[in-house]
């Protein structure tokens, strides 16, 4: 609560300095007095207010049984027990502690930090119908990464395979180079091939990619024995 109304904040702060709360009001009213500086504020106003009528009246000695019920209250003269806050153990063990984390921000902050991996961008090879001359397959996958390559392939419309025959998909080398068979694909509209690494750096450099038609179980002479149906460059963007 924040007190917004003037009137009701000064209300509070004036029964607070009085003492007139009750002792639960007051817990409540002392919880509200650490986050609210205009309530500390009319607090401060009061106290001010008040303190001459308390410098006028007459000092009262308290009767003898006050004295030892408030001694009684804060076990004065009784031996003090150690607290969990006053161990010696417990602030050895927690600067120990203290030390240990202080290092390792200091090793965290000295220790080169790992470099960002250079995003070497991605592939894209939109394969035309070299008899339509439209798009009739996609291909793309991130160059530049260690290891083996997720080739992911998009096949739009709905193409058809003849019977007793497959697609191999082929890389197609930079200048004079052969044909280089990247396995078997099927009508799919989507699909995933698998290039391992040795064929990898190859790819990344490849000229284009194409798919002809084969027998069934693929090309028998590791190149391109049947129709060309799809072809196109490699693209980096």
């Amino acid at each position: 609560m924040r007190f917004p109304d003037e009137g009701l904040r000064d209300k509070l702060a004036a029964e607070y300095v009085l003492g007139t709360m009750s002792a639960r009001a007051r817990r409540r009213f002392e919880i509200h007095l650490r986050g609210n500086p205009q309530l500390r504020r009319a607090v401060a106003q009061w106290e001010t207010r008040l303190a001459p009528l308390t410098d006028a009246l007459p000092a009262i000695e308290p009767p003898a049984r006050v004295w030892q019920a408030i001694k009684a209250r804060l076990k004065i003269g009784q031996p003090v027990r150690s607290g969990f806050w006053e161990s010696l153990s417990f602030w050895r063990v927690s600067s120990f502690a203290s030390g240990l984390l202080a290092l390792a921000l200091i090793v965290m902050v000295a220790l080169p930090k790992p470099e960002t991996p250079v995003d070497a961008g991605r592939m894209v090879v939109i394969m035309n119908d070299l008899a339509t001359q439209k798009p009739a397959m996609t291909a793309s996958w991130e160059p530049g990464q260690r290891g083996s390559r997720t080739l992911r392939i998009r096949v739009i419309g709905h193409a058809e395979m003849g019977p007793n025959t497959a697609w191999e998909l082929w890389m197609l080398p930079d200048g004079d180079q052969k044909p280089v068979s990247l396995g078997l694909i099927t009508t799919h509209e989507t699909q995933v091939v698998k290039i391992p690494g040795a064929l990898a750096v190859k790819l990344d450099a490849a000229h284009g990619l194409a798919m002809s038609v084969e027998p069934a179980g693929g090309s028998p002479t590791g190149l391109p024995t049947g129709p060309v149906l799809y072809a196109g460059e490699c693209i980096k963007i």
